[in-house]
């Protein structure tokens, strides 16, 4: 597992050496989306037949070694979003859906938790997306699926240079707290100014940005895309290269298939319940 693992980095963060990052980039974004699409096609009361499903984040986790640590660090901003959906369902959906030792569950708590599961399996898949397949492959996939080629550059701007805004938007915070007492957070009074200021910082460091992309040819090579486009690998290795990414996607297709249609959290209980009982 990789120490210095970043998750912001331009390449994604991806393991040069591992598995996921010699796949196809348009592979690993159909696998992705048949997985979402799946998780999200169950019904909105289902919790246990979502727990098969843990096995995908934990599977490419491994083989891109991305950390546990730095996968939940991304996955925190998103749950309090998470949260405070599936808490509504509580007021709305009160009769009861079982009881366990005399207290009753309401179809509103089942909805609730499978909303947040389900959030936190479809944005955990994304994060692993971004953290294994580095942005020039996403790039150029979008370049030669015909798109504006400004829509692509703006893609790749946004994920190499976000990392510097958050850098921005530190400063900032550091100031403002030697400033203001070191109190927590940002005054409500103050937010206006504070977005207002990382937003002209933003703007100047955008402006250096561009004019040292120009001085080294930026331009030049968005107008003639040969100039940028990578040398093809060798036959043997471009053969193994499909295999291994055909491979991957049967893999995840399948196992999609037989998580939706078969529930194999009642099939296994069954069998352990038939075996000691």
């Amino acid at each position: 597992m990789n120490e210095n693992f970043d998750m912001t980095a331009a390449d994604g963060g991806a393991d040069k050496s591992g598995l996921l990052y010699r796949l196809h980039a348009g592979v690993k974004i159909a696998a992705t989306f048949v997985y979402i699409v799946t998780v999200m096609s169950f019904d909105r009361h289902a919790v246990g037949r979502l727990t098969p499903f843990l096995l995908y984040p934990a599977a490419i986790g491994a083989l891109g070694a991305v950390p546990v640590s730095a996968s939940v660090r991304r996955l925190l901003p998103a749950l309090p979003f998470c949260v405070f959906a599936g808490v509504s369902n509580l007021l709305f959906e009160r009769e009861t859906a079982f009881v366990i030792n005399g207290v009753a569950v309401a179809y509103g708590a089942l909805s609730c938790l499978s909303l947040i599961f389900r959030a936190v399996l479809c944005v955990e898949a994304l994060i692993l997306l971004t953290a294994t397949t580095p942005v020039y492959a996403v790039t150029a996939l979008l370049r030669r699926s015909g798109l504006p080629s400004f829509l692509p550059m703006l893609f790749e701007m946004t994920c190499r240079y976000i990392g510097v805004l958050a850098a921005e938007a530190r400063s900032l915070r550091v100031a403002y707290a030697l400033r203001g007492g070191n109190q927590r957070g940002v005054d409500l009074r103050h937010i206006g100014g504070f977005i207002g200021s990382l937003f002209l910082r933003s703007v100047a460091r955008a402006q250096n940005i561009g004019n040292a992309l120009k001085l080294r040819g930026y331009e030049d090579a968005l107008s003639s895309p040969a100039k940028t486009t990578p040398k093809p690998a060798p036959a043997a290795f471009a053969i193994r290269g499909a295999a291994a990414s055909t491979a991957f996607l049967c893999a995840v297709c399948f196992s999609c298939a037989i998580f939706r249609f078969i529930d194999v959290p009642l099939l296994i209980g069954n069998l352990w319940y038939g075996l000691f009982r």
